[in-house]
């Protein structure tokens, strides 16, 4: 059974709750653009709609590449809740063990942002799939016709949730192995994530097809927080600065160079110290109670700079990775807590085993009297607009 309610029920939940609360926080040009709870559920319930018009079945495999952000967020939510399975590729995966595991599954679909999402694909043959180029014009369209085909069947979306409430909805990731085949899995964890709350601004730093991305979104999903997501450290800063989180989560590729980018930092656009480094090393050896020199104390009473830097309201700082004993004096020293987010093992996964394919009923059929019928503009009887960049 599924540790939550369905992501859909979760969806509904704070659409109704927190409406015109900020759901999703993203980088956009020179700016910053959010949806609310709102608008997210309304833009996932109209693509899981739309997927489902285009053929999408519960149980089917769904892969997904597009880049970090909104747009992601926005596609993997509705491929669950259309009852499929979102699949996430690395990009740093074999082509040809990509081919044998989807030649092992039944993918529906293959959703990219642009053609060169592809080649990582090359190699499997994905005979029944569809392609779903999705730029902002074509999602546009892919949601609207998923609103008219909840309009003609209301209840589709929860005849599709109740036929799935026993199935796992996560996101399901390939995993490389150096010495072995390639998996896939599940991502899981514990820890310091069952702790969020709908109040809680989260940033979160890691690429899409990352474990530790994967169950900061799912915990996103069930407490209502806002998220805030970048993909590389180069990033943190400026959202840092613009999000003032309560919560940092740092994939293994910035926990790593955490320090380096603190010792670099920038307050209101100039350095935060002249000798950043030996205040940092100052801080360090006053938490661990060592004993300092007139210099080093006032080295170390300098570090109050820093603080601006991690946007002011900072309570909990969680790193994929191992924490070093400078970040953990920073957290002593500012007052944030070192949480802690544990994966459980990786098991290996069928996709072919776990899900059913299920198929989906029609929507009822209303007989219009063709004398009053209005005209229809578009080509008669064509059941998929080739515009919306959905292909055989």
């Amino acid at each position: 059974m599924p540790a939550h309610p369905s992501p859909l029920v979760r969806l509904e939940r704070h659409a109704r709750e927190r409406a015109l609360e900020v759901a999703v926080v993203e980088r956009s040009g020179d700016g910053w653009s959010s949806l609310t709870w709102n608008e997210l559920y309304r833009r996932v319930i109209d693509g899981a709609a739309g997927m489902i018009e285009a053929g999408v079945s519960p149980g089917h495999v769904v892969v997904v590449r597009v880049p970090t952000g909104a747009r992601l967020v926005e596609l993997e939510l509705a491929v669950r809740v259309a009852g499929a399975v979102p699949l996430l590729l690395p990009e740093h995966m074999d082509p040809d063990e990509v081919g044998r595991l989807l030649d092992d599954i039944e993918v529906r679909l293959v959703v990219v942002d642009h053609e060169g999402r592809l080649a990582l694909l090359r190699q499997a043959s994905l005979l029944d799939a569809q392609l779903f180029e999705c730029d902002d014009r074509s999602w546009e369209r892919l949601r609207a016709m998923g609103l008219e085909r909840r309009k003609r069947q209301p209840d589709l979306l929860a005849w599709v949730d109740r036929a799935r409430t026993d199935a796992a909805s996560g996101a399901v990731l390939g995993l490389p192995r150096e010495k072995a085949e390639a998996w896939l899995f599940r991502p899981e964890s514990s820890g310091m994530l069952s702790d969020l709350r709908g109040d809680d601004v989260v940033l979160l730093t890691g690429e899409a097809t990352d474990r530790f991305t994967a169950v900061v979104r799912d915990a996103h999903l069930t407490s209502g927080c806002l998220l805030a997501w970048v993909e590389t450290p180069a990033e943190l800063e400026g959202a840092l600065a613009h999000v003032s989180p309560t919560h940092l989560l740092l994939d293994h590729v910035t926990a790593k160079v955490l320090e380096d980018l603190v010792e670099a930092g920038r307050v209101d656009g100039a350095p935060w110290h002249e000798a950043p480094r030996d205040v940092l090393d100052a801080t360090s050896a006053r938490v661990a109670e060592a004993r300092l020199s007139s210099r080093e104390r006032k080295l170390a009473d300098e570090v109050s700079t820093l603080a601006p830097w991690w946007g002011g309201r900072l309570k909990v700082l969680a790193l994929d990775g191992r924490v070093h004993r400078t970040v953990s004096a920073l957290a002593t020293t500012f007052g944030f807590r070192i949480g802690r987010i544990a994966h459980h093992p990786a098991v290996r996964l069928d996709l072919n085993a776990e899900h059913l394919v299920v198929p989906v009923p029609a929507p009822a059929v209303v007989e219009v009297d063709a004398a009053t019928s209005l005209p229809r503009r578009g080509r008669g009887g064509a059941q998929l607009d080739s515009a919306f960049s959905l292909t055989p």
